[in-house]
Order: C-alpha cells, then structure tokens, then sequence
C-alpha cells in the first residue's frame, strides 16, 4: 500500500518540482495514531473491565475533583467566653439565648450546650437556639470537636449518653452500670468524667468505663466511685488518693492509669487539665467554702512544664473557665478590698502566672436564693457555681 502510493504520487508529479512534502513523516505519523487508537481501545477496555470487576468498589473521579478539606465547626475558634443571665459572650461576639437563662454551658466546635434554670438541654448555634429535650445536672466536652455528653436519670437507672451537635443525633446512650438499687441513698450520682478525642469515660454507679465512641464498645477500667476520676485528657488521668474514699477528697494523681504515673500528689477537687496534659488547675467543688483551708482556691501546678509564681493579688479568689490552648486558660476571677465580690474576667498565662482582664466587672459574686443557689453567670466548664454551704 504503501509503494502503491508513492508511485501514483511520483507519475501526477513527473516533469515538475516536487513538492515540499515528508511523506515518509505522514505516513510515519499516521500509522503511530493508528496503534495509539488500538493501544487506547485495549485499555480503555481493560479499565471498564476492572470496574464492572470490583462491583462499584471504586469511582472514577473526573481529572479536576480534589477530595475538599473538612470544614472547620463555627466556634472552633476557643475564646474567652462567660453566659450571663441569657447570652452567651463568645468574645467580642453576643449571642442571645432568650427566654432561656444559662446555669451551665460547655463550648463544641459546631455550637453552644447550655442548661437552663429547669436543667433542660439546649443547643445555641449561629441557626439559633434548639431545645435536645432531656435534661441533666452538669454536660462535658472535649476541648476539642463536636461530641458533648451528660447522664439522664429516670426513676431507678441512669442513661450514659454522647450526642454529636454538628450531626444532630446521639451516637450513645447506655444504661450500663447505672442501675440505682432500691431505697438507696447515693452520695453521688452517676456522671460522665470526661471526653477524650474518640474515647468517652463514664463514672457509674458500678465504677469507672472506658467507652470506644466509633465501635460502640466498653471497657471496665475499676471498680470505685462515680467521682473517683476527676477528669482525662490527652490519656491522662486524674484520680483522687485513695481511690476508694467515699466523698471528693483533696488529694489528686495525674497517670495514664489508676497506678502509674506522675508521682506528685495534687491538691484540689475539680480539676482541669491542659490541652496536652501539661498543666493542671484545681479548684475547690463549694464555691463559698467559709473559712477556706489553704488548697481551696483556685490552684495552678505544673505537671510536665515549669510554671510561674502565685496568680494575681488583686483577686480574692478565682473559678476556671476554660483552656484556650495548652498554656493559657480563662478564669473569673473576685476582687478584694474595696470592689469586693466585681468579678472579672481574665485570660492567664499557665507558665507565667500573668493574667489579662479581657471583661471588666462584668457580674458579681452573688447566689440565688432558691436552692442550688447559684451564680448570675456561668462559666464553659459544664456545670453550675454552687453554694452548697447553706
């Protein structure tokens, strides 16, 4: 075929200058699209083969689609933040929770949970306000992500439960370990220690539980107290010494279990671990202790880092509010002297001790009169400011 065509072109062209054509190149190139076209169809043949192979197993994604990153929650961002009467100050920025008045409140990444004055649930957001209708006495978060979890009790057992806000739905709920004995008088109730990355931690009435939240699964870590676990972060423990006093003593153990660990006792009673278990902040569970012993301020240790001296003088006393990072927290914290019981709000420095006044005056330090007699604000740790004294 090929010389046939030479030799056709050659007699058209005889007597005349040839023309400026590669026909050996033509030829060349067309017989190399030739096989690219056969090479393709075998391929492309392969390809939709192993397709129908795998049973839909895999997509083939169009040339210009990139997996699109995880969007960040709305309140990802940890800032100074209170709730007074019913607004939630989230910085600089006020978000109204009207009717409702706050008592307690925990920050996620998609939103605000709060109770109310009937200790009714809610979910305040940048769409509004949203009742989850249960109700509880204190909720826990994570410093980080979506996951807020608290104990429904009804009548003789208590349900364990872990509720995403971004996704709207319960991821958990068991009544394990919470089943309350007839004619019982219980010192503490069941409640959830703490929430740790993927990891829940359950205080119930049959001990301690270590709940995998992606598989649904339990582990039993001891038998002791709903309270004996203060709280855990980043794996470490916070347990009281010895684990099988009845009540919330002052003495405090940081480990990765209830028997190895850091070897330096802590003093307090609720306690607030760092980001990265760096640093530690106690405080007493009575907010108005009368005449206090020396540990039941507001107390700051080191457990991996060095920190700084005594927090400012200024203040009387101090509640946690919440940890912005691994080395600052918020606080509020009560004037002395002449501006007695002028709360005001304050960002401090774990390594240094130094604290900044971010909410000047903004309440005082005063309780309801009605049982639990309360704070007019509230702090992002889960639960209420009590006077249990009276």
């Amino acid at each position: 075929m090929n010389d046939l065509l030479r030799d056709t072109l050659a007699e058209r062209a005889a007597g005349t200058e040839p023309p400026p054509l590669d026909l050996d190149g033509i030829i060349a190139a067309g017989n190399h699209r030739a096989a690219r076209r056969r090479t393709l169809g075998i391929l492309g043949g392969a390809v939709a083969t192993a397709a129908v192979a795998v049973g839909g197993a895999s997509v083939l994604r169009p040339r210009n689609e990139q997996p699109q990153p995880a969007r960040p929650g709305p309140f990802t961002q940890r800032r100074a933040t209170f709730a007074l009467g019913n607004e939630i100050r989230y910085g600089s920025e006020v978000i109204s929770v009207a009717p409702h008045t706050v008592t307690a409140f925990v920050q996620t990444d998609a939103g605000f949970v709060f109770l109310n004055a009937e200790n009714a649930i809610h979910v305040a957001d940048r769409s509004g306000v949203r009742s989850l209708g249960k109700s509880a006495w204190q909720l826990t978060a994570d410093h980080r992500g979506n996951l807020v979890a608290w104990v429904e009790t009804h009548n003789d057992q208590g349900e364990s439960v872990v509720y995403d806000v971004a996704a709207g739905r319960e991821l958990v709920r068991t009544p394990i370990g919470n089943k309350i004995p007839k004619y019982a008088s219980l010192a503490y109730g069941p409640e959830i220690v703490a929430i740790d990355g993927n990891t829940a931690y359950f205080g119930t009435l049959d001990g301690l539980y270590r709940w995998d939240i992606r598989t649904n699964q339990r582990e039993f870590i001891a038998k002791v107290s709903p309270v004996a676990v203060r709280t855990v972060t980043s794996g470490q423990l916070v347990y009281q010494q010895p684990l099988d006093q009845a009540g919330t003593g002052h003495s405090l153990k940081v480990g990765p279990t209830l028997t190895t660990g850091n070897r330096t006792t802590y003093s307090g009673q609720q306690a607030f671990l760092s980001p990265n278990a760096t640093y530690l902040v106690t405080q007493p569970d009575d907010a108005m202790m009368g005449i206090q012993p020396s540990w039941s301020g507001l107390q700051l240790f080191g457990v991996t880092a060095d920190r700084g001296g005594p927090l400012p003088r200024p203040y009387w006393d101090f509640f946690f509010g919440q940890w912005l990072d691994d080395t600052n927290f918020t606080a509020a914290g009560v004037r002395s002297g002449t501006n007695s019981d002028v709360v005001d709000l304050v960002t401090c420095n774990a390594s240094t001790s130094a604290c900044t006044v971010v909410a000047k005056e903004f309440s005082k330090l005063t309780f309801s009169k009605e049982p639990p007699r309360v704070t007019p604000f509230a702090l992002p740790t889960g639960r209420p400011i009590i006077d249990q004294g009276e």
